[in-house]
């Protein structure tokens, strides 16, 4: 993996965010976001406990078993959907650093909506019905909007740790 580790010149004294960091800390940062939005929808929308959304991801790596409905969350279930969902946030956060990088913070925005739905058809249309059936449950309009939210708030977040500050 090469990190370019950009120097400070004459004619670009502020050089941006190391490469690898930039995404992976927006993918962080919008994880969070995604996450008290699906636990939120969960508990409010649909009427649920909260907890389904990191049951449905622990139980990509712990079975069927660990998938809704059981009302009760573990320490164990909770701290596997973290374990998953914040490494695939790092990695879909580099993404949209690729996407946006040298664009304005508008467009940045769009580009991350539009990678957000991208993120939602593969992993909810494409991924789960064969792989991951429990995630069925969660195939609806509101599910799609919290990934734009994650897109949106990871491509924004980069383009604002890329920007340059304004020269005085």
């Amino acid at each position: 993996m090469r990190v370019n580790l950009q120097r400070a010149t004459a004619q670009d004294p502020y050089p941006a965010v190391l490469d690898p960091l930039a995404g992976s800390l927006a993918g962080l940062f919008a994880g969070a976001a995604y996450l008290v939005a699906q636990i939120s929808f969960a508990a409010v929308v649909r009427g649920g406990q909260g907890w389904e959304p990191l049951q449905r991801i622990a139980a990509i790596l712990l079975g069927p078993d660990a998938a809704p409905p059981p009302a009760e969350i573990s320490l164990a279930i909770a701290g596997m959907a973290l374990l998953i969902h914040f490494p695939l946030a790092a990695v879909y956060g580099r993404i949209a650093d690729l996407l946006v990088r040298g664009r304005t913070l508008a467009r940045a925005g769009l580009l991350g909506a539009l990678l957000g739905l991208a993120i939602y058809g593969l992993n909810f249309w494409v991924i789960a019905p064969s792989a991951f059936p429990w995630f069925e449950q969660s195939r609806d309009p509101i599910t799609a909007l919290d990934h734009v939210l994650f897109g949106v708030v990871a491509a924004v977040v980069c383009a604002f740790l890329r920007r340059r500050p304004r020269s005085r």
